[in-house]
């Protein structure tokens, strides 16, 4: 039987700071049943579970979509199970190595420098939307093929489809609209490569339309010979959009702000700058930006001596796994000194077949972001109080405000 525990996911104290009910979960209710939701959710908090379920597609499934809600999504490449999704990611994996990547990083450092001049003179910004939302949208922008005239729309939408918990019907016509135009740009490449009599063993991507994954998408055949659906391509640019955009902005923000509240981390860091990457690891590890995702059982199991009867949803937390101490020295302490071989075990990016496409993406970006936004000031102070995202399994700041000399 599960043990009694009053955790409220969406609880006002949970959604504030969930950090010390995710610690009473690790210690007195590591299976925990919830049905405070439109379905009823089952919790897992300690690091070993989390990972085995991640680590396990033959009894997890992603068919029902990531959230607390039964959905089936096309496009959407957390909605596949084995084959299709290793079809899928093996298609679009080399579109994210760090290699291609590392192609992005001097357009997102030339607009991480251009955004600091917009308001290095007025000694005060909210860092979350004159600073880290742009530059996802443009490391994404670089990575679709997508250009400069276009690239303002995808802001636009990438701003609207964060609103989806607040303002639905606002988030449903940034989606529809952002779903027309891959269409658009999908119908508008394949035509390109039929009128060169491009044949399907021709990788026309490069020579009769530009470099980038929409192309990918639209004009490389898949390992059958087929291509992928237009609604496909759609929903896959849209999904991978949110995905990188939300939580590469609260990577930044989560990072500053760490910072902020610790000065002699800060001071560390300035002195070493070789040590932003490990602030980004820790900060992922500290702050995940995705505090937990939801997967579906094939199969009734057993965790903890609690039975979850087939197809329950259920939420594993990447926040909790990243605080425990089993796995973690002190793990309650934000230190950007931490060996990376520690810290690069947490589950942010989760794990195993499912680990992250855009995990060098977001590394990448959030790295530039915090080493110029450093370079360029020195004496910052945090303006309280800050505000968090609101979705509530999402942790981010919404609002972050420094000032400086």
């Amino acid at each position: 039987m599960v043990t009694k525990n009053n955790y409220d996911p969406i609880g006002k104290k949970v959604l504030e700071d969930p950090i010390p009910a995710y610690a009473q979960l690790r210690e007195q209710c590591p299976v925990h049943h919830y049905e405070g939701l439109e379905n009823p959710m089952y919790t897992f908090s300690q690091y070993e579970d989390v990972q085995s379920v991640l680590l396990d597609q033959t009894t997890w499934s992603n068919r029902y979509g990531p959230g607390i809600s039964y959905e089936r999504n096309v496009g959407d490449l957390q909605r596949y199970d084995p084959p299709d999704h290793q079809i899928r990611r093996r298609f679009l994996r080399a579109e994210f190595l760090p290699r291609t990547v590392a192609a992005s990083e001097p357009a997102i450092r030339d607009l991480a420098n251009e955004l600091i001049d917009g308001f290095q003179e007025d000694g005060k910004v909210e860092l979350h939307d004159n600073f880290a939302l742009p530059l996802p949208v443009k490391a994404f922008t670089e990575l679709m093929g997508i250009n400069d005239v276009d690239s303002a729309e995808f802001k636009k939408w990438a701003d609207e489809l964060t609103l989806g918990m607040t303002y639905p019907e606002r988030a449903r016509e940034a989606r529809k609209a952002l779903s027309s135009y891959t269409r658009d740009q999908v119908i508008v490449r394949r035509e390109a490569v039929a009128r060169a009599g491009y044949g399907p063993d021709q990788d026309p991507v490069g020579e009769i339309v530009p470099e980038g994954l929409i192309s990918h998408l639209a004009c490389r055949p898949l390992q059958d010979g087929t291509f992928m659906p237009d609604e496909e391509v759609a929903g896959m640019v849209g999904q991978l959009l949110v995905a990188g955009h939300e939580t590469t902005t609260s990577l930044i923000t989560n990072t500053l702000w760490r910072l902020f509240l610790n000065p002699t981390q800060m001071e560390l860091i300035r002195k070493k700058p070789d040590l932003i990457p490990n602030a980004i690891e820790e900060s992922l590890r500290f702050d995940p930006p995705v505090l937990g995702l939801c997967k579906t059982n094939n199969t009734p199991v057993t965790y903890h001596n609690v039975d979850i009867p087939q197809d329950s949803k259920v939420m594993i937390l990447y926040a909790s796994a990243n605080r425990d101490p089993n796995v973690f020295d002190d793990p309650d302490e934000f230190r950007v000194d931490r060996p990376l071989i520690e810290t690069k075990r947490h589950l942010s990016f989760g794990w195993g077949s499912h680990f992250c496409l855009g995990a060098h993406l977001a590394r990448q970006t959030g790295r530039i972001a915090v080493s110029t936004f450093l370079e360029r000031f020195d004496d910052l102070h945090l303006v309280d109080p800050t505000e968090r995202v609101s979705p509530p399994f999402l942790w981010g700041r919404r609002e972050l405000t420094v000032t400086w000399e």
